[in-house]
């Protein structure tokens, strides 16, 4: 088992850019590890940072804040950059991480829950969407064959 990290100990915009992590990594259970990574468009998306296009996100200034806050939950030990890329690094949590944004069941209310798909803001980007709603439609009927 993970140590707890105190969460108490994050700022808010840690916390945020933390739960967008863990849940877009859990949100993609069984896919592969590559696959399941979050790129820090992604990230900036799911925690409300950002509503800006996958291009116009990488020219935008408040991309800097983001990879700070990515940075500082690194040397946390609470995420940790999966692969380096030529436009955006991906990011996947750590066992710690995962453990201070709480257990699937909800056990740790000090950490915000990410926005889910359904509530992101109309700007949103639709292929995400789409992409979001197919994983959803595959979990359902792999809970159906597995019963």
């Amino acid at each position: 088992m993970a140590e707890r990290f105190p969460t108490h100990s994050l700022t808010d915009d840690q916390r945020r850019v933390l739960v967008a992590v863990v849940e877009g990594y859990r949100a993609r259970e069984g896919m592969k590890d590559r696959i399941r990574a979050l790129n820090e468009w992604e990230i900036a998306r799911r925690s409300g940072s950002s509503s800006l296009s996958h291009a116009e996100y990488m020219r935008d200034p408040a991309r800097d804040n983001i990879m700070s806050v990515l940075a500082e939950l690194e040397r946390l030990g609470l995420v940790s950059t999966w692969e380096r890329g030529p436009s955006y690094d991906t990011f996947v949590p750590t066992e710690r991480g995962g453990a201070a944004a709480g257990a699937r069941d909800g056990a740790d209310q000090t950490v915000p829950r990410a926005a889910e798909p359904g509530e992101r803001a109309a700007a949103s980007d639709p292929v995400v969407e789409r992409l979001d709603e197919i994983i959803r439609i595959l979990r359902a009927i792999d809970s159906r064959l597995t019963r």
